[in-house]
């Protein structure tokens, strides 16, 4: 199978402060479906806005930081975590030299067994005001391609509308980087926009886990969606197991 991954190429975040706040994609959150994809035999292509080669948030590859953000786990693990997103990330060539998404056609969609979008606060910036990413995810959702999205990648879906105006995924169950978590990190009360109000705004309906922080994943018909960088591996399992149902 083939499936094409989305990521943001922003590397800073525009605060309403005015602050220019370093940012980019979530390491975690490319890593490891990247690394469950590809073992699973499956060929990864990656694109951004422009063809830009992606910025990793330099705070998802410090261990001092995953500690922070979540002290249940050991600082060994998180060492070890850090290290291995850095190693993946300095050996995958896709990121070096990502497709345009301005280039791909629906011909091209139609070639792939689904879609995967990246997440981290640098998705905010791009991901919603492509247009030319709006016409591709038109395209999977007309062809009845798997999606999946992580965290802030939800980002990409919200300027989505259909013929008659409305948002596609009107009443659907979906998971997305909950208010509660964005309220713990340094950018809380300045972020442009906030996922959990957005998306039920549009009309989702919205889930979360029980505690911030926790690994969430909801599948409804053809999206499959996760809460936050620890729902990666799942979410990832989960897209496969999609996947595999043509």
């Amino acid at each position: 199978m083939k499936i094409l991954v989305v990521m943001t190429a922003k590397a800073t975040l525009h605060l309403l402060d005015g602050e220019q706040h370093p940012s980019g994609f979530w390491a975690e959150e490319f890593v490891v479906p990247y690394t469950l994809f590809t073992a699973a035999g499956h060929t990864v292509d990656v694109a951004t806005v422009g063809g830009q080669a992606p910025t990793v948030d330099l705070t998802s590859i410090d261990p001092a930081n995953l500690r922070y953000v979540r002290p249940q786990g050991s600082p060994d693990e998180d060492e070890a975590n850090a290290a291995e997103y850095v190693r993946v990330i300095e050996n995958t060539p896709q990121l070096k030299h990502p497709i345009a998404v301005e280039s791909l056609g629906e011909k091209d969609i139609a070639g792939y067994d689904g879609i995967y979008v990246s997440g981290g606060h640098g998705a905010i910036g791009d991901l919603p005001k492509s247009d030319e990413l709006a016409q591709v995810l038109r395209w999977a959702i007309a062809q009845d391609k798997p999606l999946a999205t992580v965290c802030h990648g939800h980002t990409a879906l919200l300027a989505l509308r259909d013929g008659e105006g409305r948002w596609p995924f009107e009443g659907y169950r979906m998971t997305a980087f909950s208010h509660d978590e964005e309220l713990v990190t340094n950018m809380a009360g300045r972020l442009p926009l906030i996922l959990e109000a957005e998306l039920t705004r549009l009309g989702a309906r919205y889930e979360k886990a029980e505690e911030i922080w926790d690994s969430h994943v909801v599948v409804d018909r053809r999206l499959t969606t996760g809460q936050n960088p620890y729902s990666s591996k799942a979410l990832a399992e989960t897209f496969l197991q999609e996947l595999a149902k043509g």
